[in-house]
């Protein structure tokens, strides 16, 4: 999906925008997402059997552990009743190999290094040694795939109706993918049919705002982004330049929707702006809460830019409500055949502005 912004932009000559064609690629449920599917329900419902035998790679051990630096004890290097699944990487490299072929009862000695980027200042680089007790060994076993799985997953009668609900999400997610896709590139068509001219220094801009939210969004995930930064092998300033691409169409999209909305007349009432910001405060907010946010969205002139937004949804609705869709494959061969010079320069009478 593409999200639609405000700003400030040089204005779009339009070229056609109703009935362009756009290629909308059928719907398919896979056999292997659905495998896949009743592959995580198996694992959902897998259960953890305690064996008489030495571990190996993927059981899990139940164990107690005391971690030392140089003879001494650290924080957070303690757990008991800890379980494990070894070769998930859940713990510090090598910790989990140098715990098969242990049996319960066993006790080992793990030397382990953290590594050199170890979120822990104090700790990184430094060996470590733990004391690990082995309490159990246990197996995941996973359950037949059979109309018993079914009932336990969530009451289904049959295997054949738990399948049949997963082709039906599948197909409902296919949908919904499909619908923004089409939307997406409906617009995109309408944007090379038109004439827009944006500023590289515009363009830069809306590249850092870009990475500005980004790096929000990483915050709010607990990502460090000058972590993020250093995994990708990249500086701010490069990604910015990477972005530049998908900032500029951004910006061409916001300049064709605002000509759109300027020549169509487009209007968006204190109505539709108001239950719009009713559905942003959620449907647990009281009315109170909902009659407090709008005042509060009109004080601080959010809700002029919600109607601006709104104005350019109806815009996009109107591209799509008047889109031609055809064969991915057929698009895909006219797109080889036609560039939008081409056809701008048949003639004036192709460019049409919101002012003529």
């Amino acid at each position: 999906a593409f999200s639609v912004e405000v700003g400030v932009v040089p204005p779009a000559e339009l070229g056609d925008y109703r009935g362009v064609e756009v290629g909308r690629r059928e719907p398919s449920v896979d056999p292997e997402q659905v495998q896949a599917e009743l592959d995580r329900v198996r694992e959902a419902l897998a259960s953890l059997d305690t064996v008489e035998r030495a571990a190996a790679g993927n059981d899990y051990v139940v164990i107690d552990f005391v971690g030392t630096l140089d003879g001494e004890p650290f924080e957070g290097g303690e757990a008991r009743g800890f379980v494990l699944e070894l070769g998930s990487g859940r713990l510090l490299p090598g910790f989990e190999e140098q715990l098969e072929g242990a049996s319960a009862g066993d006790s080992r000695t793990v030397k382990v290094a953290f590594p050199d980027d170890y979120q822990a200042d104090h700790l990184a680089g430094r060996e470590a040694e733990f004391a690990v007790d082995v309490k159990e060994v246990k197996e995941k076993r996973l359950p037949e795939l059979d109309d018993e799985l079914a009932v336990e997953a969530g009451g289904y009668d049959s295997l054949d109706e738990l399948r049949s609900e997963i082709e039906t999400r599948i197909a409902e997610s296919e949908d919904a993918a499909i619908d923004g896709e089409f939307r997406e590139a409906a617009v995109d068509a309408v944007v090379e049919r038109s004439k827009i001219e944006i500023p590289h220094e515009l363009v830069h801009s809306k590249a850092h705002e870009m990475w500005h939210r980004t790096t929000h969004r990483l915050s709010n995930q607990g990502i460090d982004p000058a972590r993020f930064l250093e995994l990708s092998g990249k500086t701010e300033e490069e990604i910015v330049t990477d972005s530049e691409p998908d900032a500029e169409q951004a910006l061409k999209r916001e300049a064709v929707l605002a000509a759109i909305v300027s020549a169509e007349g487009i209007e968006v009432s204190d109505a539709e702006v108001d239950e719009a910001m009713r559905a942003a405060a959620g449907p647990q907010a009281s009315e109170k809460q909902v009659k407090r946010a709008i005042k509060r969205a009109r004080s601080q002139g959010a809700d002029e830019a919600l109607r601006d937004d709104i104005a350019m949804r109806k815009a996009v609705d109107l591209i799509v409500e008047h889109a031609k869709p055809i064969a991915v494959a057929a698009a895909e061969a006219r797109d080889k055949l036609w560039t939008p010079d081409k056809e701008k320069d048949e003639g004036p009478g192709k460019i049409w502005t919101p002012s003529s």
